[in-house]
C-alpha cells in the first residue's frame, strides 16, 4: 500500500513538473514572439542596415526544438513580409507617446490628433489611446459594416415610427412606419443628416436585427485592428459599453476611405432623399451635412480643403469631429478631435490641428 502512494506522489509530482515546464515554455515564448515582432516595428521605423535576426539574438534558447524552431520560422517569416510590403498597417500611421510638433496652442478637446495620410506620420497626438464615448462617430462603423455585408438596392420598410427610438434629443430623420427607403438612401441619411433612426433601419436592412448587426460591427473593428473599441448599437447613442478610442476611430475612417462609393457619401455636402411612405405617396427629404465646413457655418484655414468626414455629439461624448482635408499641395490629412465642450472650441481646435498640417 505504502508503494502505491509513493508511486501516486511520484506521478503526480512528474505531472506538475511537467506542466509548470511547459508553461515556462509558453511565457518565454510569448516574450520571444514579442522581442522579434519589436524588432520588426524598429526595421519599419527606419533601420535600413541588413541584419540577420534571430530569436537567440533576444533571449536565450530554451533548448526545446518544437519552440526554437517556431520561433526562427517566425522571425524569418515575419521579415520576409515586411521587406515584401505585407503588413497589416503599411499604410497607417503609429505613434505611442503624445506628440505636440512645437505647437503652443492648448487644446480644449481631450483627445487630438493630426495624420499625414500622403506621408504616412503623425503630426500631432494627444491621448490617442484613452477610451472615448463616439457618438456619432460610430456611423463610421456602420456604414463601413454595411457596405461589407448589405446590398444598396435593397428595400427596407419601417417598421415604427422613428426606427423605436426614444432618446431625448436624438437626431432624427423622422421616418415614419411604412416608409419605404433603399439601403442607399438609408447610409446617406445616416451619414450626411446624421439620424439615428437611419443608423436602426440600416441595421434591421442589413442583418433583420440590431443585435446581429452590432455583432458585425463589433467583427469588422477588430478585423481592421481597432482591437479598443466595443460598439453596442448602430447610432452612437450613449451606454456604458459603446466606447472606443480615437486612434481606433482613426483606424475605421481610414478603412472607410479605400471605398470609393462610401466615400461618396461621407464627402456630401447636401442631399435630397426621395422615398414613398405608407400608402405610396411621395416623400421628399433635404438634409445638409452636419459637418459644418460642409454647411459653411466654420472655415477651415487657407489652402486647406476639407473633403470628408464626420461629426458626433452626446452628453458623454462631448464634440466630436474627424475629417479628411487636403493642401495645396495635394497632400491629405486625417485630423479628429474628441470630447471638446462646444462647437466653437471643437472646430478652432481642429483648425489648429490644420495649421500644423500646412
Amino acid at each position: 500500500m505504502t508503494g502505491v502512494i509513493c508511486t501516486s506522489n511520484l506521478t503526480t509530482a512528474l505531472t506538475k513538473e511537467r506542466e509548470e515546464e511547459q508553461s515556462f515554455c509558453r511565457v518565454v515564448f510569448m516574450k520571444r514572439l514579442l522581442s522579434c515582432i519589436i524588432c520588426i516595428c524598429l526595421i519599419l521605423c527606419g533601420c535600413d542596415t541588413p541584419m540577420k535576426v534571430t530569436s537567440s539574438e533576444f533571449l536565450p534558447k530554451l533548448d526545446v526544438p518544437e519552440i526554437d524552431a517556431e520561433v526562427e520560422d517566425f522571425a524569418k517569416n515575419s521579415l520576409e513580409s515586411t521587406f515584401a510590403g505585407e503588413f497589416l498597417y503599411e499604410d497607417i500611421c503609429f505613434e505611442t507617446e503624445n506628440v505636440s510638433n512645437g505647437t503652443e496652442y492648448a487644446f480644449v478637446g481631450d483627445v487630438a490628433g493630426a495624420f499625414c495620410v500622403t506621408d504616412r506620420s503623425v503630426i500631432y497626438s494627444k491621448n490617442l489611446y484613452n477610451k472615448v464615448y463616439p457618438a456619432s462617430t460610430t456611423k463610421l462603423l456602420t456604414c463601413l459594416t454595411a457596405f461589407k455585408y448589405g446590398d444598396l438596392n435593397a428595400v427596407y420598410t419601417v417598421k415604427e415610427d422613428n426606427c423605436g427610438v426614444t432618446t431625448p434629443g436624438a437626431q432624427l430623420c423622422g421616418f415614419s412606419r411604412g416608409d419605404t427607403l433603399t439601403l442607399e438612401q438609408l447610409l446617406y441619411c445616416l451619414m450626411i443628416h446624421s439620424g439615428n433612426d437611419a443608423a436602426v433601419a440600416v441595421a434591421e436592412c442589413v442583418s433583420g436585427s440590431v443585435s446581429s448587426f452590432v455583432e458585425k460591427m463589433n467583427r469588422e473593428a477588430a478585423r481592421i485592428g481597432a482591437k479598443d473599441t466595443h460598439m453596442s448599437n448602430p447610432s452612437g447613442l450613449h451606454a456604458v459599453d459603446h466606447y472606443t478610442t480615437a486612434f481606433d476611430i482613426y483606424l475605421i475612417f481610414h478603412e472607410c476611405l479605400k471605398n470609393k462609393e462610401l466615400t461618396k457619401i461621407i464627402s456630401t455636402k447636401e442631399y435630397t432623399c426621395t422615398f414613398k411612405d405608407i400608402t405610396g405617396n411621395e416623400k421628399v427629404m433635404p438634409m445638409t451635412a452636419t459637418n459644418q465646413y460642409f454647411s459653411g457655418k466654420k472655415t477651415a484655414p487657407e489652402g486647406i480643403t476639407v473633403l470628408a468626414g464626420k461629426t458626433g455629439v452626446t452628453a458623454a461624448a462631448g464634440y466630436c469631429l474627424i475629417i479628411l482635408s487636403e493642401d495645396t499641395k495635394g497632400k491629405q490629412y486625417i485630423t479628429c478631435v474628441f470630447h471638446s465642450n462646444s462647437y466653437d472650441t471643437l472646430y478652432n481646435d481642429m483648425n489648429e490641428l490644420l495649421k500644423l498640417c500646412k
